[in-house]
């Protein structure tokens, strides 16, 4: 938004996020401030699979503009992995599944594979890569409100023997993890990166990709390249171009980049919706419960930045300002 007041809020923005910088504390700071809400209120607008990231919306949902068509059905919150389900699966989960099943075949997972994802989320892509693919998986998450859900969901799933969840940073993965894995993976993770670490967030991916045949695939959503220079002082996110020179600085080669960015759009406006028509009889009072001593505007304040993030976010895919793509990445054969 070019306004007089544009490059003080640039200046303003650049100190903030040179302040809230993604180093080892920083990183659990800024993440805890979002996803240890309490996994009630991601339940009620995420759909069964607790996936939050985006979407690919298939023909029975009448792709990314569906929603826009006609009105979709939309299946109610899911509070518990055993909750029976009363209506078949909606456009958003079987969307999210379809996106899943994406990023496993482009990381040729299959049985007997050993893969690392980092920032696991509530572990629909673990669940997937161990159920349905059949293998192991070391997941690594900085949210402790996280594990805790994503334990229950592991043991509720009977995959305790094949996924492993740690709280750890990135940067602090044991001497074990060393060319360990078959497939990396990282999903809506690495907008939190930060774009100062993004050149040694790949040097370490390769530290822990096998010597021979190892994939890294991961989504982020970028900027375009004609963009970058107005955008970078101010912002955390890559672009493109700034992307590959990072990957291949880290000694690795790009095999394929896929946009799915249009998708996100919709996958934004179905979160809205769902934060919307579940506010008050699943958000408020999760709220209330973790936080007693939120007032009246407080909890009206939350709503009206959650339907601006929504909303926000989602004019920008829609205008080609941001976009998402699944990158799949690999190396050459090292020694080191």
């Amino acid at each position: 938004m070019k306004t007089v007041i544009s490059p003080v809020i640039t200046t303003l923005s650049y100190i903030s996020n040179t302040r809230l910088a993604n180093g080892i504390t920083g990183s659990k700071s800024n993440i805890s401030a979002h996803y240890d809400l309490s996994n009630d209120v991601f339940s009620a607008f995420l759909s069964w699979d607790m996936t939050y990231s985006c979407a690919v919306f298939d023909e029975e949902a009448k792709g990314y503009t569906g929603d826009l068509i006609e009105n979709r059905p939309i299946a109610p919150p899911r509070k518990d992995y055993h909750d029976p389900r009363t209506m078949p699966a909606d456009d958003l989960e079987r969307g999210q599944l379809k996106k899943l099943h994406l990023i496993a075949q482009r990381a040729r997972i299959k049985e007997g594979s050993h893969v690392l994802e980092i920032g696991c989320g509530w572990g629909s892509f673990a669940i997937l890569a161990a159920g349905a693919y059949g293998a192991t998986v070391e997941a690594i998450t900085i949210s402790d409100v996280q594990k805790e859900a994503l334990d229950k969901n592991i043991f509720a799933a009977g995959l305790s023997e094949r996924i492993k969840v740690h709280v750890m940073d990135y940067r602090n993965m044991p001497e074990s993890f060393h060319h360990a894995f078959d497939a990396v993976v990282s999903i809506g993770v690495m907008e939190h990166v930060g774009i100062e670490f993004m050149p040694s967030w790949f040097k370490q991916m390769s530290w822990a990709m096998k010597e021979q045949n190892a994939v890294k695939v991961f989504t982020m959503s970028t900027v375009p390249d004609s963009r970058w220079h107005l955008y970078s002082s101010g912002g955390q996110l890559s672009s493109i171009k700034t992307l590959v020179n990072d990957i291949t600085s880290a000694g690795l080669n790009i095999e394929s980049i896929e946009n799915i960015g249009p998708h996100y759009a919709r996958t934004l406006r179905e979160w809205s919706y769902r934060f919307q028509r579940n506010f008050d009889s699943h958000i408020l009072p999760a709220l209330k419960s973790q936080y007693l001593d939120l007032t009246a505007d407080d909890l009206e304040i939350f709503r009206k930045k959650w339907i601006y993030y929504f909303a926000y976010s989602e004019a920008g895919f829609a205008m080609n300002s941001i976009s998402d793509s699944v990158f799949v990445v690999t190396r050459e054969v090292v020694s080191d």
